[in-house]
């Protein structure tokens, strides 16, 4: 039974990742959402442990809805991210406190629940584990300049437990026993053999406090018939261990009464005060990694400003999987997202970067509403509640509705979901039907979520979506369409987002230029 004091700090501490503990102020982001803007490829790049990354999926798929939240885990992170020291002394108690999750897995406590022995044993090393990494998250909390609620709050609830005159006095009863239960270093024993020799009994046993040495091995001793033969199918078990085991078992027995002793008088300490952190602290390590891995390779980072106005102001904006890839020259662009300005018509050149711009957009507010920082030089206004996307799927998945009745199923969830805290990005949407028909369906659907107020990125090859844009401000809605270009200069690609109509002809002359097939080139042949 946990007494008062300990259970209300617990109540505190059962989950750092919320700012009041609780955990249901989030908004589970879209499976296909989490495909499109490849998250799973920042998660890889954030741990190469397959259980680490399971567990930043669970929390990197939740977008937050509480703007408290997201500072909350901000100023976490940045405690993390200035004191090295800290998150070295966190890393280290990753592993005890994963031991825990294992001492308290509900199926081992029903298998455990006989009071065997060896049940009492594992108990005892629990306890061992749960004091020892209270101290040193304790120390280490207590060592460094931390300023985030999340982090103090960690650190005054463990200084209440050790703190606690009984908690004191478990470390020295723990290493009273183990040095009784240590005190036997070796075995003296009588074996008396068969006129074959082959252990017959253990006549006598004699633990001593150093550890005998002797030429022969048992394997030495247990010779005969019962070595095992390559040939036999059953499992050979050593004579002579087998004979030594209730010798041990009696010795070991003796402290039976003072190790249940020990675990019902320090029964009152809950280990649930660090098992309910392992995820955050899982997430918030990974996060403090990543920034100082990209801040050592020489790219920009920055704590998003959030406000409770929905628009949205971005500075230097990358996509961070250019980071991750390696490359070196990365183009930033400046985005902004205001209530007359929601709704943005992409065009551009062929790999000129629109695809890569849209996934940036949508990774930075997912990381923003985590908590994370965020690629841009500057991040100012409240992330979106929800990221909706619909780009290109494998062909494979589109066999009984083909790739147009697939792409009307889809958008038609992705309408019904959407509001006006919602952005979506449209890739090449209805690029498999006739010009005219996209025309017609796409018009369609952004004059619905203009009508919603949702925010919308829309990148196609249909330019001339973009010419009827004058049509589209006429529509009912307080925002405004704008039409984005990728900008090209001097026939390349400068990777610039900037706002202007479509320049058709000098796409498809960059498209025939790249694959040969302008008319001089062509004629050259």
């Amino acid at each position: 039974m946990i007494n008062t004091s300990v259970q209300e700090n617990t109540k505190k501490v059962m989950d750092i990742l919320f700012k009041n503990g609780a955990d249901n102020k989030f908004l589970e982001l879209p499976e296909e959402t989490a495909k499109d803007i490849a998250l799973s490829e920042v998660i890889g790049f954030m741990t190469r442990d397959q259980e680490d990354r399971d567990v930043l999926n669970d929390i990197m798929t939740k977008v937050l809805t509480d703007p408290s939240d997201m500072i909350y885990r901000q100023e976490i992170i940045k405690d993390l991210m200035a004191n090295e020291g800290l998150c070295d002394a966190l890393k280290k108690e990753i592993s005890a406190i994963k031991l825990l999750i294992y001492f308290n897995n509900g199926a081992k406590r029903m298998h455990d629940r006989n009071n065997s022995l060896d049940s009492l044993l594992e108990e005892l090393r629990e306890l061992k584990v749960y004091v020892s990494a209270v101290g040193n998250i304790h120390n280490a909390l207590s060592e460094n300049d931390i300023r985030s609620e999340g982090l103090l709050s960690l650190r005054d609830s463990l200084r209440a437990i050790v703190e606690d005159e009984e908690f004191k006095s478990v470390k020295p009863d723990i290493e009273k026993i183990h040095d009784d239960l240590s005190s036997a270093k070796g075995a003296v024993i009588g074996v008396s053999l068969t006129p074959d020799m082959e252990i017959e009994n253990v006549s006598a046993i004699e633990f001593v406090d150093f550890k005998p040495r002797s030429s022969y091995t048992i394997m030495d001793v247990a010779v005969g018939s019962r070595i095992k033969n390559p040939f036999n199918t059953y499992k050979y078990q050593d004579p002579l261990l087998t004979a030594m085991t209730p010798h041990l078992k009696k010795h070991l027995w003796k402290h039976t009464g003072e190790i249940r002793h020990l675990i019902k008088k320090h029964a009152k300490y809950d280990s649930r005060i660090l098992t309910n952190i392992y995820n955050g602290l899982v997430f918030y390590l990974s996060t403090a990694d990543l920034g100082k891995k990209l801040a050592s390779d020489g790219f920009v980072t920055s704590f998003p400003e959030i406000t409770r106005t929905h628009s949205l102001e971005v500075k230097g904006l990358y996509n961070i999987r250019l980071a991750i890839a390696g490359q070196e020259q990365i183009v930033k662009n400046d985005f902004s997202f205001t209530d007359k300005e929601k709704l943005f018509i992409l065009t551009g050149p062929n790999r000129g970067g629109k695809t890569i711009l849209e996934q940036g957009v949508g990774l930075i507010s997912v990381m923003a509403s985590l908590g994370m920082f965020v690629t841009a030089d500057s991040f100012k206004g409240l992330p979106f509640k929800n990221v909706l996307t619909h780009f290109p799927i494998d062909e494979n998945l589109t066999i009984n509705y083909g790739r147009l009745g697939e792409e009307a199923i889809r958008i038609k969830e992705i309408v019904k979901d959407s509001d006006r805290e919602t952005l979506i990005l449209f890739n090449e949407t209805f690029s498999t039907t006739s010009s005219a028909d996209a025309m017609f369906l796409a018009k369609d659907l952004i004059r619905i979520l203009k009508e919603k107020g949702s925010y919308v990125i829309f990148n196609t090859h249909i330019h001339e979506l973009a010419a009827a844009i004058p049509e589209m401000n006429a529509w009912e809605g307080e925002s405004s369409v704008v039409s984005i270009v990728m900008e090209m200069k001097e026939n390349k690609n400068t990777f610039k987002v900037r706002r202007s109509d479509p320049d058709t002809s000098s796409y498809a002359r960059n498209i025939a230029e790249k694959y040969g097939i302008t008319y001089e080139q062509m004629k050259e042949l």
